[in-house]
């Protein structure tokens, strides 16, 4: 791995470029400023080992028709989208000569700043070239990241619940104005940590989790029956 292009420099794409930089070279491109260390031209971005897209999946159709051109044969797009299905078919339609890594950091800024020891990586093997599947396993497995492997359609099922539950409620309870009073209990002062989690959280990744992932309608549904129920019994 000896070159890193990363498409996006959000939350997510700033804190890989950091995470990455002692280990590789890294050139980012991203509409936003950019570090000037990092700083590259799409052209450039395309042409490395490794092309991370680290953007909302409601642009990957657009800056995949962009990248195509631009791509080295050997260039190996890497999908790190917190949903898997939607994300994985779409490069699959695109760019179905290129090389592909399906992957789902579990952890980012908020979790792993200080360190990437203990965290999770899912990879969809089914997806994925298996030579950089091979490198990806050898370079995490140093920095004592776990992989779980599993299919893009398993990974969205159990993920439907982990994320888009998790974040449904913490967002409901900050659109409901959830905050500290003057007598507490530790279980308020975990809803209240949830609520701050969801504060760090962009509304395209909310949107990407509840609507890119075609199993988390119904995991919605099915808690507001519960709670409507629950409501009207009492």
């Amino acid at each position: 791995m000896k070159t890193v292009g990363i498409i996006g420099f959000g939350s997510f794409g700033s804190f890989l470029a950091r995470q990455l930089d002692p280990y590789c070279s890294v050139k980012v491109h991203a509409r936003r400023e950019v570090d000037a260390k990092w700083s590259a031209s799409l052209q450039e971005v395309a042409k490395c080992d490794y092309v991370v897209l680290s953007i909302p999946l409601s642009v990957y159709p657009e800056m995949l028709r962009k990248l195509k051109p631009e791509l080295s044969t050997t260039s190996v797009v890497v999908d790190v989208c917190s949903v898997k299905m939607e994300p994985v078919q779409l490069i699959k339609n695109i760019l179905p000569k290129q090389p592909l890594l399906a992957t789902h950091p579990l952890f980012g800024p908020e979790s792993a700043e200080a360190s990437l020891s203990g965290h999770t990586l899912v990879v969809c093997p089914e997806d994925s070239d298996s030579t950089s599947i091979k490198e990806l396993t050898d370079f995490v497995s140093n920095l004592g990241i776990e992989i779980v492997f599993m299919s893009a359609q398993e990974h969205d099922k159990e993920m439907a619940v982990v994320h888009g539950l998790t974040f449904f409620i913490a967002h409901a309870l900050k659109d409901f104005g959830l905050h500290d009073q003057k007598l507490s209990t530790p279980s308020f002062k975990k809803l209240l940590a949830l609520v701050q989690l969801e504060k760090h959280h962009t509304y395209d990744l909310f949107l990407t989790i509840q609507r890119g992932n075609p199993m988390t309608k119904e995991v919605r549904e099915q808690f507001i029956s519960v709670a409507k129920g629950l409501h009207e019994k009492i």
